[in-house]
């Protein structure tokens, strides 16, 4: 299938998906807005009003934790059942199977737009400003999007040919996260077991979100590209199983 051709059925396939989504309810698209809002606000009465984590600063902290987590466990969730999920469309015409967990990743993404503005706004009225550094906003996105894409791509790989895969993803993904500093600040954490809670990506990328956001800080670029490192090296691994396996995928009983 031509490249161009791929490129344009995944923006339509997220298209058709969200447009789908927005018709099974009578809220339609205003569940983009709602559905995380409850989410947020659960955690919020927990750690913030039963458990009174934190000083005035936990709130901005950890709602800027918990938003961008959110799109990471969607995204990784939902792309690591892409095959199976898209089988009927993959019996009727051959695609290539790492477009599947792309398009479960621009869909998560999407959604995660309109939280996201969201979640800059509510800075701004928290007494949080503009700062310089907001310039580098889009870098952590963008490595944030790489790192996505690389393990919707490892695990939609994957977990086909080892069915038991989904719940060890389902139960990594709650203890990831605990420790990738949703609820605490990672570098008050003593040595050495902060430098070994930073080997995991995403606490890396949510404290990199507080430092550019939150502390006016510019972004660690050694750590930005060891996340970005790590990526590349987990999506070329996803990306060589996927075209291996990709004529082998329709033998296989999800």
């Amino acid at each position: 299938m031509p490249f161009r051709n791929i490129i344009e059925l995944i923006l339509y396939k997220s298209y058709t998906d969200i447009k789908a989504d927005a018709t099974r309810s009578y809220l339609g698209l205003a569940w983009w807005i709602i559905e995380p809002l409850l989410y947020l606000c659960g955690f919020y009465i927990l750690f913030v009003l039963i458990l009174q984590r934190g000083g005035p600063d936990f709130v901005p902290f950890f709602l800027c934790g918990v938003v961008v987590w959110k799109w990471f466990a969607s995204s990784i969730q939902g792309g690591s059942q892409a095959i199976s999920i898209y089988q009927g469309l993959s019996q009727q015409v051959y695609v290539p199977k790492y477009v599947f967990p792309i398009i479960m990743v621009m869909g998560s993404t999407i959604r995660f737009i309109p939280v996201y503005i969201l979640l800059t706004l509510f800075l701004l009225f928290s007494g949080i400003p503009a700062q310089s550094s907001w310039i580098a906003i889009p870098l952590v996105v963008f490595i944030q999007f790489c790192l996505i894409i690389a393990l919707a791509l490892l695990t939609g790989a994957i977990t086909p040919l080892v069915p038991d895969l989904k719940v060890a993803i389902d139960n990594g993904m709650q203890i990831l996260f605990f420790i990738s500093g949703v609820f605490f600040n990672i570098n008050e954490v003593h040595e050495p077991l902060k430098t070994y809670l930073f080997l995991n990506p995403m606490a890396g990328i949510i404290d990199e979100y507080r430092n550019v956001m939150i502390r006016g800080l510019w972004p660690n670029m050694a750590r930005m590209g060891y996340i970005l490192l790590f990526s590349i090296a987990a999506g070329s691994l996803g990306l060589a199983i996927l075209r291996f396996m990709d004529r082998r995928y329709g033998k296989v009983r999800f």
